[in-house]
This record gives structure tokens, C-alpha cells and sequence, in this order.
């Protein structure tokens, strides 16, 4: 059985990289967003207490995916883990993609959690600010998985999932 956790910034192909991991092992993923905010309504935080039940529920799986920016609350998951798979992409590129994100979203041509007006960019955008001014932090505390920590970038995320 695997229990694998995904980290990366908004925009790193977190969820795409879950989802074809999911169907390449046939284990069931997780987005953490889902867990922090309600899934009826994308605008609401769901409270501390009930997120962390649902998340401990997920770690007691004998195998899941899970994916997120690497929030604190989630950490109990990074030591469960069999394989960290920390997903490397530079801040522009990230900017770029969640704007790219938003823009489909507006268009209707890609699915969405939180409904796509200019505040959820502008969302967007202050997440990837906080993910990046939280790097060295989240690093330092990933050294202590590094024989399970894996760098990837979108390129080694392609091999991995071909099986190369």
C-alpha cells in the first residue's frame, strides 16, 4: 500500500499529478482544500476541529494521495507518508499558471471550488505570495523526511507517471 503527499504551490499541477498517480496505483486522492473549506459552498472555511476529523480520516487509510501547499494542520500526513513528493516551480511560472487557472475558470472551460471573480484572483495571487514567503520554513521542516522526500519538477512529474 502507498500513502503518498503532494506539496507545491498554487498552479504546480498538485491535483493533475494526484490524479493520474490515483489512476495509475488505483488509490483514492484528496485534495486538502476540500478538508480547510466546505465542499457545498467554496467560500466557507470549514471549522478547525471538523477539518482536522476529516483529515484524520483520511491518514487512517491504509493508502491515499493527498495534496496541498504543505499548511501546517496537514503535517501529521507528511510523517504518515510513505513517498513526499515536493513539487519545484519558480514563483513567475506560478503566477502565471493561476492567472492562466483563472482566466479558463472565468471562461467556463475549467471546473472551479470557488467561483471565479476578481477577488479569487486576487486570492490566488496573495497564496502564492504566502507559499513562497513560507519556503525556507516548510524546507527546513521537510529535512527530517529527506529519505522519503522526493524534488520534482513538471518534467520528472511526466517520467514518474509513465512509469520511466
Amino acid at each position: 500500500m502507498k500513502k503518498i503527499y503532494i506539496i507545491g504551490p498554487v498552479g504546480s499541477g498538485k491535483t493533475t499529478f494526484a490524479t493520474k498517480l490515483s489512476k495509475k496505483y488505483n488509490i483514492k486522492y484528496y485534495e486538502l482544500d476540500k478538508v480547510s473549506w466546505d465542499d457545498d459552498n467554496g467560500n466557507t472555511k470549514r471549522p478547525e476541529k471538523e477539518a482536522k476529523n476529516i483529515f484524520n480520516k483520511i491518514i487512517k487509510n491504509k493508502s491515499w494521495i493527498i495534496e496541498d501547499v504543505g499548511r501546517e494542520k496537514f503535517k501529521k500526513g507528511r510523517s504518515e507518508a510513505d513517498i513526499i513528493y515536493y513539487i519545484k516551480l519558480s514563483r513567475i511560472k506560478s503566477y502565471f499558471r493561476v492567472s492562466k487557472r483563472w482566466i479558463k475558470q472565468r471562461l467556463g472551460k475549467k471546473r472551479y471550488n470557488h467561483p471565479p471573480v476578481f477577488k479569487q484572483w486576487l486570492y490566488y495571487i496573495s497564496t502564492v505570495n504566502s507559499y513562497y514567503k513560507k519556503e525556507k520554513t516548510r524546507l527546513k521542516e521537510l529535512e527530517k523526511y529527506k529519505d522519503k522526500l522526493i524534488f520534482v519538477t513538471n518534467k520528472d512529474i511526466k517520467k514518474i507517471i509513465k512509469g520511466v
